[in-house]
């Protein structure tokens, strides 16, 4: 009994931490994957938003802004969003929740139908981001939820990247 108490607290403090590994090593390479060399940004930027961190190339240009929120479908799960330019518009580079395989039921293959739905969408700009949400209107609460949650992230991330804001730049991992 003492063993799987053990086991048990054990679990429920690694497990939190392995999902912030697992997310920070997600953003680099996100970051990486897009050309960044440096980057910037905000944690606990606000407005229901987590994080929110812009990668820069070589001549300071925004190559990805990537954005973590957490939102509440079956279960709390951390979501995150890269968007990167594409001509004038905005694509949806990566949909990701880290820890996804871990989800109980189906509830992990519904947010990968959703994830895989987001993924790859060119939005012209913040207000069109909005819009993610007006596609699902026949959706069930647990789509929704994750549309509401990217629309969010991907407005506030292309905001950021069109103002180009003046955050301390520092060198990807």
């Amino acid at each position: 009994m003492k063993r799987f108490i053990s086991l048990l607290l054990t679990a429920i403090v690694l497990l939190p931490v392995s999902r912030v590994m697992a997310q920070d090593a997600l953003l680099t390479d996100l970051m990486k994957e897009a050309g960044a060399a440096t980057y910037a940004g905000k944690d606990n930027y606000g407005g229901g938003i987590q994080n929110l961190y812009l990668g820069y190339d070589a001549d300071n240009k925004p190559v990805i802004g990537v954005a973590t929120r957490e939102t509440k479908t079956y279960s709390k799960v951390t979501a995150v969003m890269a968007i990167v330019p594409d001509g004038d518009a905005y694509k949806i580079s990566a949909a990701e929740v880290p820890g996804i395989d871990a989800m109980p039921g189906k509830s992990g293959n519904y947010t990968k139908d959703a994830l895989k739905d987001i993924t790859g969408k060119v939005i012209p700009d913040s207000a069109e981001a909005k819009g993610l949400v007006d596609a699902v209107s026949g959706a069930t609460k647990h789509y929704k939820a994750i549309y509401i949650s990217y629309s969010l992230m991907a407005a506030k991330v292309i905001e950021e990247m069109k103002a180009n804001p003046d955050w301390e730049r520092k060198a990807l991992p």
